[in-house]
């Protein structure tokens, strides 16, 4: 480590600190992919708008010298100052709120100082506890409010206690990041959002209702110009950036989607044939979640309680209903998300012939479904855009997306829309060719304007990534970066530093012609 950060100080003292009047309150560091991201960003927005960087830390932030070598005068916010009185009151204030939670079962209408943390709450409390949905109301609840109240009280003491600007974050959802972000739009501070490493982006937000605008949300407006600006030449850039995720060089999740390992299935009557399943029913894909991947937070509503609930409710319905041939495919990278209380190959058992389940050890490549699918359904999931673009394969959704209103998707606002569209789904057919070019322009959007290259990141496997050892090994990626891509990294944080520097300044954005 004392190498790194020797050879770290001596690549971003390239950089002089900009010692502006305001300061920019940053999240937790966290693991060494978001901690390195982060700090880079932290940078960026120095050398555009002057704001001095201050780290969120705990007692003994173990990543001070670290935190350090990115820039040498950064101030770190340790656990020093007299937090257990305010604990105390967020408990206190914690408490009746839970028990009209208790009477009231509706977990996702809490409020706190005229923020909505309901659904911060729900969702955590599902991937804290590793359940796929909530059945009980118990005291591990009550500890995730407390929790909640004291991060908005923290947040918003602090930013009141100095000249700050605003907050940069890594994630909308969760504690950590999500009642940073809300609270401090609550009081009128910016908020910035940083996603991604290797492929990042950065988001600027000013007002309380854009905690929800998603990073990687195409508007109407976006598709129509995109369609305008590439005419014949759309499909062209649609194809050579669905090679680019197929073969791994683009989203790390979407390697488990189009893995090597998954059985690729090109002909619709062998599948069937493999499958059981009738040739003379059309076949309806329920692609299912990852239950506890935070159901709530990015998007504003759904149909159902949660994920869950959704895959619930339409397997019952597809059991009743025996005119057409109903595929369950399990999530591509499930293993990550695991669930304690949810038993699949029970919850199949006795299903009626025409229901299969495709669960994780016998995946299929998800370009099977162009050949082998009628109609795809989704609560808010990427295939919902994917399938129309590749195969103009409808879709139905649940609830507001990343993709809502685009102009491709059947998109039901209550249960009884939802599933009068699964009693007609022998009956729907393929898209029109103007349908699937405007998925296919969500498709080029989503997965590649509101990303840029952060060539300072080495870019890593899932398997990289999720490993033990990463905070170990990560550095010694990061440094081979810095000598043999430094001409590429300056380049880049140049540029980025420039857009936002831009007043009007919203997000970064790859050009629509550098896709090609």
């Amino acid at each position: 480590m004392d190498k790194f950060l020797k050879e770290n100080r001596k690549f971003w003292s390239q950089f002089t600190v900009k010692n502006g009047s305001k300061k920019l309150l940053i999240e937790e560091p966290g693991w060494a992919m978001i901690l390195h991201a982060n700090a880079i960003f932290a940078i960026i927005i120095n050398q555009a708008k002057g704001y001095i960087p201050v780290w969120l830390c705990g007692k003994n932030c173990q990543e001070r010298q670290l935190l350090q070598s990115y820039l040498p005068n950064v101030e770190i916010l340790t656990g020093k100052m007299k937090w257990l009185p305010r604990k105390l009151y967020a408990v206190v204030i914690a408490f009746p709120k839970f028990i009209k939670i208790i009477f009231t079962k509706n977990i996702l209408d809490f409020h706190y100082d005229k923020v909505k943390y309901g659904d911060i709450v729900y969702d955590v409390y599902l991937f804290e506890n590793k359940v796929a949905t909530i059945k009980k109301i118990d005291l591990r609840l009550f500890k995730i409010i407390a929790k909640c109240i004291f991060r908005h009280i923290k947040i918003k003491a602090i930013l009141q206690s100095g000249n700050y600007a605003g907050v940069m974050i890594s994630h909308q959802v969760g504690i950590c990041g999500g009642v940073t972000l809300r609270c401090a739009l609550r009081y009128g501070y910016d908020g910035y959002l940083r996603r991604g490493d290797y492929q990042s982006t950065l988001q600027y937000f000013t007002k309380p209702d854009e905690a929800y605008n998603y990073v990687y949300k195409p508007s109407s407006a976006d598709v129509d110009q995109i369609i305008a600006q590439l005419g014949p030449g759309l499909n062209k850039i649609f194809l050579k950036i669905l090679e680019e995720e197929i073969s791994g060089q683009g989203l790390r999740d979407n390697i488990d989607a189009f893995s090597k390992n998954n059985k690729y299935y090109t002909n619709r009557a062998i599948f069937n044939r493999d499958f059981g399943l009738s040739p003379d029913r059309k076949n309806v894909f329920v692609m299912l979640h990852a239950f506890n991947d935070y159901p709530h937070s990015a998007f504003r509503w759904m149909i159902f309680k949660d994920y869950y609930d959704w895959f619930i409710q339409t397997l019952e319905f597809a059991k009743k209903n025996n005119k057409v041939n109903w595929i369950f495919k399990q999530h591509p990278s499930i293993k990550l998300y695991t669930t304690k209380d949810v038993c699949f190959d029970k919850l199949f058992a006795d299903c009626p012939d025409n229901i299969i389940y495709i669960n994780e050890d016998k995946q299929i490549d998800t370009r099977s479904l162009i050949y082998c699918a009628d109609l795809v359904v989704t609560c808010l999931g990427s295939a919902g855009f994917e399938l129309p673009a590749m195969g103009a394969i409808p879709s139905v959704t649940a609830g507001d997306n990343f993709y809502t209103q685009l102009g491709f998707a059947l998109e039901p606002k209550t249960k009884k829309e939802y599933f009068e569209i699964l009693n007609n789904a022998g009956k729907i057919e393929k898209l029109t060719p103007q349908a699937q070019a405007r998925a296919q322009t969500a498709f080029i959007y989503i997965y590649r304007i509101p990303k840029v290259n952060l060539t300072a990141c080495p870019k890593l496997s899932v398997s990289q990534a999720k490993g033990k050892d990463i905070d170990e090994r990560y550095w010694d990626k990061v440094l081979a970066q810095y000598f043999t891509k430094k001409d590429t990294i300056i380049k880049e944080l140049n540029s980025y530093i420039a857009a936002v520097r831009n007043p009007n300044f919203k997000k970064l954005i790859t050009k629509i012609w550098n896709c090609a």
